[in-house]
């Protein structure tokens, strides 16, 4: 057991040290109050255009991140998601953080390619988190899972990137952890420095005493019942009585043994019983433990920690309250002395049958004071066993250097117990406190990422979208304003832009003075749709209202071609408030299982409404649609004007084509239905008479072809855009047509 003890010492003494160094270097050099673990400044520079950390290198999430960067030229930190940044510097040259050993050592792979300015960094919103400007800039960033990376670069987007970068990660409660460590550092180094350097106290057992050192019969009577002689100290009796019974208890056989230690009471004696006659229960001893069951021999540790083996048929002898008196273990009271009046003789027998069982087995336990012999018999009390006085006068006390005696080794036995019972209990402690730390740790270990290698996220923030709208209004008035396509094709896109370009050149031509300028109006009220997108482009759809026309909408669709680009309206139609739109929320990009229930796939339903469009009204897809008020529109004045046309005696006939241009915009709504946009150009095509010729004299089409004689035809291109919504086959409803948005985009002839 010393071994164990020794054993168990060192090695909470060597995990103390470890964990109080570890706590305090964590607590007072790395953390500190604000849970933070932040590395050194490190000059990060490139000749390219950004020094970015690689996906892999921010792999777990939930602490929060900081960056802070100086440097001599304004500079740029950001955080944004690998799938935008890989995209924003797709074939520029940078340089990649590849690894990180704190704190701070730093692994980088230069990346080639073009060193051409980049679009600035502050302009674009993917970043989750940026900061730019002169001086010190710093961002604070909760990492989510995800592949994120983190951009230094400078403000303008151009190459030759310096700065001093500093990184650090602050971790909830991680303060405090710390702490907690570096004191149960120190309890446990407190615990393994107690067990390596206890020592066992030698305990001294004295010789066996003989029955004769008790006090004679006598203390029976009443005369006897006096404080005892100081030099006969009391007997502590450390089993506890049986409870309280109506049935007398009878003696134990005379051979059964009551082993009795001797000693000095170190504490009140307990009161008697207010019977002889009945076996009552007194209250335990204070200075003794708890006596084990009475079925069984235990080992229990008196006064002055001598054992004590007491056989179980000695327990009932040991109970007798005559017993207890006359051996002095209990002081008498009022009723005792009464008692003792009346039953003096049948105490005497019992003290005799009592003493004559215990005489060859009593073990005596060491004496506070010196040994003392045992008072002259008197005159009514039976001679003692000769025997045992001899013995008494005979035997020496022994000590402990001299081979162990049973006493010994019960007192070896007992201390035994005792260090297992220290063992127990420091292992108990031991984890308790590894429970705890556990218990306020494992909350704090970053998770790691578990996201899809291939990220996806929302196109847009609906914040972000509206201040995309918002632009759009501002930019775009101005642009109508001074006719500007330049301007215009910075927040506009194919096949939008193409319109407005034609619209500007139309507006020169027919009203150079500028008089039918176009109101400057703004989209209101919009209500977005952002999908999610795994790569670019990404696009989001925008339904709003017009002020300068309050009884149309206006759908678009906003597209970003690349990361590094703005956003660009593509798609805009105008539908009349009487027609019902599909909702924003919840619409997504097609998967091939949404596009196998809709009633039409979209290039079909495309290529059939260009055949629609030509046919007229009596055309055989006609019934596959449901016209909107401007599709009808349109259709009856293209029939009138070819019948105007025709009559003319220079145009030989007259035809009307429309085609599907370009790829469709496919969107799925929460409902399943698609939404649909699509441009379709359409050539109004008029054949000239044999021997005649023709041109444009007047109206829009003079704008791209004035006074120039053509001999076989003459013609005019539209574009118009068109918005469809298809529903799915369960529903059975034909495709609505939502608007259908012409412009004229040329004009011409051969």
């Amino acid at each position: 057991m010393r071994f164990a003890r020794t054993a168990l010492g060192l090695l909470l003494t060597v995990a103390g040290l470890v964990a109080t160094l570890a706590g305090a270097v964590a607590a007072f050099w790395l953390v500190g109050p604000d849970n933070t673990i932040t590395t050194s400044s490190r000059q990060l520079s490139s000749k390219g255009l950004a020094v970015i950390t690689a996906p892999g290198l921010l792999d777990r999430h939930r602490p929060v991140l900081h960056v802070t960067a100086t440097g001599d030229r304004p500079v740029f930190v950001g955080v944004g998601q690998d799938l935008d940044v890989s995209n924003y510097l797709a074939g520029a040259e940078h340089t990649r953080l590849t690894r990180f050993d704190p704190p701070s050592t730093f692994a980088t792979q230069e990346m080639r390619g073009d060193a051409a300015r980049l679009t600035p960094p502050g302009e674009l919103d993917w970043w989750v988190a940026q900061s730019g400007g002169e001086g010190k800039q710093s961002i604070a960033w909760p990492t989510q899972d995800g592949r994120y990376d983190v951009v230094v670069m400078n403000v303008d987007g151009s190459p030759a990137v310096g700065a001093q970068v500093q990184f650090g990660v602050e971790v909830d409660r991680l303060f405090g952890i710390s702490l907690l460590v570096f004191g149960g550092g120190i309890v446990l180094l407190a615990l393994g420095l107690m067990l390596l350097f206890r020592r066992r106290r030698a305990v001294a057992v004295a010789p066996l005493t003989p029955v004769a050192a008790y006090r004679p019969l006598a203390a029976y009577r009443p005369a006897a019942f006096r404080p005892a002689s100081p030099k006969v100290p009391a007997a502590r009796v450390l089993t506890a009585p049986a409870p309280m019974t109506d049935v007398e208890v009878d003696p134990a056989p005379a051979a059964e043994v009551i082993p009795l230690p001797v000693a000095s009471v170190a504490s009140p004696p307990v009161a008697a019983p207010e019977s002889a006659a009945v076996d009552s229960q007194p209250a335990a001893p204070v200075d003794s433990e708890p006596v084990a069951d009475v079925d069984s021999p235990r080992l229990a540790r008196p006064i002055g920690n001598a054992p004590m083996l007491m056989a179980p048929a000695d327990v009932a002898r040991a109970k007798s309250p005559a017993f207890l008196i006359a051996v002095g273990a209990v002081a008498p009271d009022d009723d005792d002395l009464e008692y003792a009046d009346d039953h003096a003789p049948y105490a005497e027998e019992e003290y005799h049958e009592a003493t004559q069982a215990a005489e060859s087995t009593l073990i005596e336990a060491p004496q506070a004071a010196e040994p003392t012999s045992a008072e002259s018999p008197r005159e009514d009390e039976p001679a003692m066993n000769e025997t045992s006085q001899d013995e008494s006068a005979t035997d020496e006390v022994r000590s402990v250097d001299e081979e162990p005696t049973v006493e010994q080794e019960l007192v070896a036995a007992s201390l035994a117990g005792s260090s297992d019972e220290a063992v127990r209990k420091t292992a108990a402690l031991l984890a308790s406190g590894a429970l705890l730390l556990t218990t306020t740790s494992c909350a704090l270990l970053p998770a790691k990422n578990n996201a899809a290698t291939l990220d996806t996220r929302p196109a847009v923030t609906l914040a972000d979208a509206r201040a995309v709208v918002q632009r759009y209004n501002q930019l775009n008035n101005q642009a109508n304003q001074a006719r500007d396509a330049k301007l215009a094709a910075t927040i506009e896109a194919e096949p939008t832009l193409a319109q407005t370009r034609a619209g500007y050149q139309i507006s020169r031509k027919v009203d150079a003075a500028g008089k039918d300028a176009t109101k400057p109006f703004s989209f209101t009220e919009p209500q977005i749709g952002a999908p999610e997108f795994g790569s670019y482009p990404m696009r989001f759809v925008v339904s709003s209202g017009v002020s300068s026309d309050p009884d149309s909408h206006q759908i678009g669709v906003w597209q970003r071609q690349s990361a590094g680009a703005p956003w660009l309206l593509t798609n805009s139609v105008y539908p009349l408030k009487t027609v019902k739109l599909p909702p924003m929320e919840g619409l997504r990009t097609p998967t091939q299982a949404d596009l196998d229930e809709l009633s039409s796939l979209p290039d079909s339903a495309g290529a059939d409404l260009a055949t629609y469009l030509s046919g007229g009204e009596i055309s055989p897809k006609a019934k596959l649609f449901a016209p909107s008020p401007g599709t009808t529109k349109l259709l009856q004045q293209r029939a009138t004007s070819t019948m105007a046309d025709t009559k003319e005696t220079y145009i030989a006939s007259v035809d009307d084509t429309f085609e599907l241009s370009g790829e469709p915009l496919v969107f799925i709504t929460s409902s399943g239905e698609a939404l649909v946009f699509l441009a379709i150009t359409e050539q109004y095509l008029q054949r000239v008479e044999p021997g005649s010729n023709a041109y444009w004299t007047s109206g829009e089409a003079t704008a791209f072809s004035n006074r120039v004689k053509y001999t076989q035809t003459i013609h005019q291109d539209y574009l118009h855009q068109v918005a469809l919504v298809i529903p799915t086959k369960a529903t059975g409803s034909p495709i609505r047509i939502l608007s259908i948005d012409g412009q004229l985009v040329g004009a011409g002839g051969t």
